[in-house]
Parts: structure tokens; C-alpha cells; sequence
């Protein structure tokens, strides 16, 4: 006995929805491509991932003093540990050239030891000139006199110490004597360094 023809028509709609409803689900599980760039927010605005570039100039706030030492002043070369020996040289010139300008080039300077009056001729300031601990600069020289042989010298230590910001010579002192031994001129000591003070020498 076969089943009738309602049956039959009752079976394929119901095959028919099922396959439907099937279909149906499949579609919602499958994802959207409507947006396939979405799924990446940041690379909407891609600068914003290093928020530091904003401010490119704040990352090394040092720099914005770069060299502190120049707003101070107790560094310019005011103090008596800045100067030089450029500065120390250029201070003995000066001091030299002030004290033979009226007398056609001649530094006249009395002898202590003798009471005389000499007159010389500037020949060199001799390295290195030098800084004393709390007693300011010191640099050493060679004069000869007037009219004399070029080895006859005179040794001459001079003290220099600022003064307005200038370094100034303070004090003068003949440290040698030229003296003839055989013919030759040498510088005779008149006095050594103990400490860095002067200490006559016998």
C-alpha cells in the first residue's frame, strides 16, 4: 500500500524548511567583510601611537641649558684660579711696557743689595710661569744691562695678584746677579724657595 499523495507533499515541505532554517544559520556564524579595517581602531590615526613626538622638544628638557655654567659668574675668568699663563704673560708685558715707556725701552729698577740703580733691557719671561697656593702668581725673567753683553743677566722674579678683575704686579725682586767665573757670566742666587717663600741664601 503506498502512501498517498498529501503525505508525500507534507514530506517535501518540511525537507524544504528544514533546509531553509539550515542555511539561515550557516549565514549568521560566517563574519561581516563589510569592514574588514575596523578590527585595527589604532591605524585609524596612526601618530597616536607614539604620543611623544607631540612634543619632540620636551623629551630632553636638559637641553634647554645646555651650558649653566655661562649664566653664573663666578667662572668668566674673574677669579684669581682662572687666570692662565697666557693671562700671566700678557700681565708682565704690560707691566713692562708700562715701566719703559719713558725711558726708551729701558727697566730701571734699584739693587737692594747694593743701592744701585740699574738699567736693563728685557730679554725673556721663563717657563713656566707658575700660581702660589693663597699668594697669587709668580713668574721668573732674564734682563741684561744696558749696553752689555747679551749673556750677562739678570735674573728677575716678579708677584702678580688680581685687581679689578686684572692680574697686576705686586712685587719685584732681583733673584740672581750676574757674576763672572772664568770668563764666563752666571747667574749668582741671591735666594731659594722654602714653601714657596723666599729664604736668602748665605
Amino acid at each position: 500500500m503506498y502512501p498517498s499523495n498529501h503525505w508525500l507533499r507534507i514530506f517535501f515541505l518540511s525537507v524544504t524548511c528544514l533546509m531553509f532554517a539550515f542555511s539561515a544559520c550557516v549565514k549568521k556564524q560566517t563574519p561581516s567583510k563589510e569592514h574588514p579595517g575596523k578590527e585595527h581602531p589604532g591605524e585609524e590615526h596612526p601618530g597616536k601611537e607614539h604620543p611623544g613626538k607631540e612634543h619632540p622638544g620636551k623629551e630632553h628638557p636638559g637641553e634647554e641649558h645646555e651650558h649653566p655654567g655661562e649664566e653664573k659668574k663666578e667662572h668668566p675668568g674673574s677669579t684669581a684660579h682662572n687666570f692662565t699663563a697666557a693671562d700671566i704673560k700678557t700681565a708682565m708685558m704690560a707691566h713692562i711696557k708700562a715701566h719703559t715707556k719713558e725711558t726708551n725701552g729701558t727697566f730701571v729698577i734699584r739693587d737692594e743689595k747694593t743701592n744701585e740703580k740699574l738699567k736693563l733691557e728685557f730679554v725673556k719671561i721663563h717657563d713656566p710661569v707658575r700660581k702660589i697656593d693663597g699668594k697669587g702668581y709668580f713668574a721668573c725673567t732674564d734682563f741684561h744691562p744696558v749696553g752689555t753683553e747679551a749673556t750677562k743677566l739678570y735674573d728677575l722674579d716678579f708677584w702678580l695678584n688680581p685687581e679689578d678683575g686684572q692680574l697686576k704686579v705686586t712685587k719685584t725682586s732681583i733673584h740672581k746677579h750676574p757674576k763672572l767665573k772664568a770668563s764666563n757670566w752666571v747667574k749668582q742666587a741671591r735666594y731659594t724657595f722654602v714653601d714657596d717663600e723666599p729664604v736668602e741664601v748665605e
